[in-house]
Parts: structure tokens; sequence; C-alpha cells
């Protein structure tokens, strides 16, 4: 193999200055080519060029032929050498080829990579609402896959804000631009466009949509604005669109479960109205404008349906389902129970993934491709926390459904009556398989999902951090025995009292 690699590129040199009389042209055995021959069949080097380059270092025939002369001279001492002396220059020979093969691979590979890399820096990516709980993890995978990304903001950030942007891929802000642009002009779209080959729309924040006042509304303008926008320049320089949409579209809470006991992207939601439902509703409307706009343009289009996202956040903005997480966590160690309500949850981490997929496969378009992990119920998910951090009292069990619907009215959650009669105790699954066989996507645990959530929630002092191990642990444990026997007399006392009260009211009526 020595040959491959000293003699090869040695008479790559020479090769302008030597003449060969009648050259003999045969197929390549191991690959694509034609290798070179002498009258009396031995090998003779072709004119240098990057093919030549590339079967030299493939392990053409060329070359193995060229090791014809060493093997030959070996003969005479292989056979007359000891058994055990061949086989261990067998297994030497072997292992030597094996590692030259794995170093040439490696730097195929790498050499591979390194060519894809510097074509996605001349890729620009325009990704709207950059700063969103979803988009700066978007961005960030954009970055870390070479990208030059162009984000829009609808408000002017401070130095801060954009230091914490810059700050999430390191070594990476030579790529990145921040431009404040509103979602809901075209014209400031139109400039923000130029020179960008792929459109990543995170939809609206909620902050915008508050600024609107008009959730609906907002949503609309801003995918007409975004279209209306690769209209105005002209010949279209953006080649695909990638959407994020919502579960919401595919299913509302009263639907059914269907004969497949999945719901799919097939599906679309069609009881959510303006009133009842907005933001599912508004959801729903900017998707379906998307799909309208598309077929006038025809720009390809994907659109992404997440489920419930959590997970760690980049900036300061997170969801709403962050909060219950952060509820959950909060919980009492004397009520360990929790409404008997099943979700779909999601990493953001992997939604960002799906993402930037959507957007490099060359085969997706026009297609809805639901991202989500597991369905899983609000004590499931005590359990995952209490599992990772033990020193918090998430609610690790389901409460009879009965008991839901006594005490929910008592509580200050805006909790519909019919919405807990439907689906308390149902299980609606979403169909990620999509996502998984089209996307080649492997899904985060939502076991670690939950553990990077609430670590995070700690670093932020929203949570309290484990107890500190060392002799003072005793003594905390002393001082909280009395405590723990106060709260179990007065949770004794309280349920007391509302027996009292439900036995003595039937007797009044009498």
């Amino acid at each position: 193999m020595l040959k491959v690699f000293s003699g090869s590129c040695l008479s790559l040199d020479d090769m302008d200055v030597i003449r060969r009389p009648k050259i003999i042209e045969q197929p390549h055995l191991l690959g694509p080519g034609n290798d070179f021959f002498t009258e009396d069949g031995r090998p003779v080097r072709p004119q240098p060029s990057a093919h030549t380059l590339q079967k030299v270092f493939s392990g053409s025939a060329l070359d193995l032929n060229a090791m014809k002369d060493d093997e030959e001279d070996d003969e005479f001492s292989a056979a007359v050498a000891e058994p055990s002396d061949v086989a261990a220059a067998d297994s030497q020979q072997s292992a030597s080829g094996a590692t030259v093969t794995t170093i040439l691979s490696q730097l195929s590979c790498e050499s591979e990579r390194e060519r894809s890399k510097a074509l996605k820096n001349k890729t620009t990516v325009l990704v709207v609402g950059g700063n969103g709980y979803v988009a700066c993890h978007v961005v960030a995978k954009l970055l870390d896959a070479g990208y030059s990304v162009r984000i829009t903001v609808s408000e002017p950030l401070d130095s801060a804000e954009q230091l914490e942007i810059y700050s999430t891929v390191p070594d990476a802000g030579h790529r990145l631009s921040i431009t404040e642009a509103s979602v809901t002009n075209p014209g400031a779209f139109r400039e923000v466009l130029r020179g960008c080959k792929y459109v990543v729309h995170c939809g609206v924040s909620p902050a915008q949509a508050q600024r609107e006042k008009d959730i609906i509304r907002a949503h609309l303008e801003s995918v007409a604005a975004l279209f209306d926008a690769i209209r105005l320049n002209g010949k279209p320089s953006v080649k695909r669109v990638v959407l994020t949409g919502s579960a919401a579209a595919v299913f509302h809470i009263q639907d059914p479960v269907p004969p497949s006991g999945v719901f799919n992207e097939q599906m679309w939601n069609t009881r959510a109205t303006a009133i009842s439902d907005p933001v599912p509703f508004a959801k729903l409307s900017f998707e379906r404008e998307a799909w309208r706009l598309q077929k006038m343009f025809g720009v390809e289009l994907v659109v992404m349906l997440p489920s419930i996202v959590i997970g760690p956040s980049l900036l300061h903005e997170t969801s709403e389902a962050m909060r219950t997480i952060h509820d959950l966590a909060s919980g009492s160690p004397y009520f360990p129970f929790a409404p008997n309500l099943y979700w779909n949850f999601v990493d953001v981490r992997d939604v960002a993934e799906a993402h930037v997929r959507a957007m490099e496969h060359p085969d997706i378009s026009e297609q809805r491709i639901i991202v989500s992990t597991d369905c899983l119920s609000l004590s499931e998910i005590g359990a995952l926390i209490k599992k990772s951090h033990p020193h918090l009292s998430p609610p690790t069990y389901s409460a009879p459904s009965w008991i839901t619907l006594i005490v929910a009215p008592l509580s200050h959650a805006k909790v519909k009556m019919a919405f807990l009669w439907r689906n308390l105790g149902v299980k609606k699954v979403l169909d990620n398989r999509k996502c998984l066989e089209l996307l080649d996507m492997q899904m985060t645990p939502l076991e670690r999902t939950i553990a990077d959530s609430v670590e995070q929630l700690i670093r932020a002092g929203h949570l309290p951090p484990p107890p500190a191990a060392g002799p003072a642990r005793g003594e905390g444990a002393a001082v909280a025995q009395p405590k723990k026997s106060m709260y179990l007399a007065a949770v004794a006392v309280a349920l007391g009292a509302i027996a009292t009260v439900a036995l003595l009211r039937p007797r009044g009526k009498r």
C-alpha cells in the first residue's frame, strides 16, 4: 500500500516527460474510468488530472496491479517462512490495509463536509421572527450547518438582546444579520428577501399578535406579506418556504379518535371558529392562506405541524407549555394529583432540526409534516420531573375524573366543564411517521427534554435547587418534621369540614 501513496503521487509529477509506446486501455475494475497498461501487461500511470488523483487514492485496480511486483518478490520468502510467521505477516498486512482504508475514508468524508459547508456559506436563509422561542433554535441549527442567516424582528432590540442572539452560536456572528421589519409589510419583506434562497417563517409571535389586537388578521397579513414580497421581486429567487404551523390545524379537541387511533397530516381541524377558538383558528387560517398563495406563485412550500413545544430556551422568550412544566414542578407534596389530561409534546430542538431538514431535503415539497414525540398525561410528566429532580414534588398520580370535575370550578383556572367532560382520560395521539421516515429524525426522549427544561428553570431561579448534602441535612429534616405534622393536621381538618358540609346540606333540604 505504500506504493499507492509514494510511487503514485511521485509519478504524477513526471508524467509530462514520460513517453510510452503503444498504451493499452482497459476498463477500471473497482469503479468508473479506465486503467492503462503496456504491451507486456505492466501498469502505466495515466496523464495527471483530477480524475487520476481520485483513482490513485481510491484503491483502483491500477494501484492494486502496481503492487503486483512487490508481491512476487515476497513470494519466495513466504514459501520458506514458518506458518506462524506467515500468519503474523498476513495479519499485519490486513491491519495495515484496513488502517489505510479508514484514513482514506475519513479524508474523503472531511473533504465532502468542507465542500458542503463552503456551499452553504454562500446560501442565505431568511428566518422570519428569528428571536422567537422556536425561531432562535432554528437560527442556531442553520448557523451550525454553515448557512448565512438573515433574521427579521418586529421591534428594535437593545444591545443586550442582540448580543444574546449573536451568542447562540459562537464564531458565527459574521454569518448572521438582524433586520427590523414588520411581518405584515410586503415592502419591508421585499428588501430582506433579496439574495435569500430559503425562507423559514416561524409564525407570528404572541407579542406581535397582541400589538395587532386581531390575532387572526395578524396571521393572515403576515403570510400574505411574505408571498407578496416574493411576487414583487420578479423572478422567484426563493426556492422553498418552510412554514411553522401547528398541530391544532390537524384536529379539534372535540374530534373523536379516528378508527386508526392516530391523527395524521391528511386531517384538518374543521370545528375551530374565530369566536370559540381564536388561537387555533388563527394558526389554521395562517396555513390555509399559505397553501392558497403557494398555488398562485409556484414556490415550494413545506408546513411543519409541531405539537406542544417544550424544552430549554435560548433566549428570554419561552412557550406557554413551559409554564405548565413550572406549575407541575412547583406542586405540593401533600396533593400529588393532576387532572387526567393527555397532550402531545415535542422537544423544541427537534422542531428546529425538522425545519432545517425539511428545507434541505430535495424530494420534499408541498408537504404537511407533524412533528411530535409522544402523548403523555400530566401525571406522567410529573413522574419524569420527579425522576430527574427528586427534591421537587410534582403530582405523579392522575386524579379521578369526578374529583377533577368538582375541584375545577373552585380553582382559578379558566377551564370549561365541557372540555373536561369530553377529554378527561381520552388520549388523542398524533402520527409522526412521516417526520421519522421522510426527514430521518431521531426524536429526543421526553425524559431528557423534561430534565433539561427543569434544570434551566432551576438555574433561572424559578425553582428551588437541590438541597446541599452535608451535616445540615439532618437538622433540616428534624425542623421539617413538625411542619409536616402541622400541614397534615390542617388537611385533615379541611377534609373533615368539607365532609360535614356535604352531609349537612341534604338534611337541611329535607
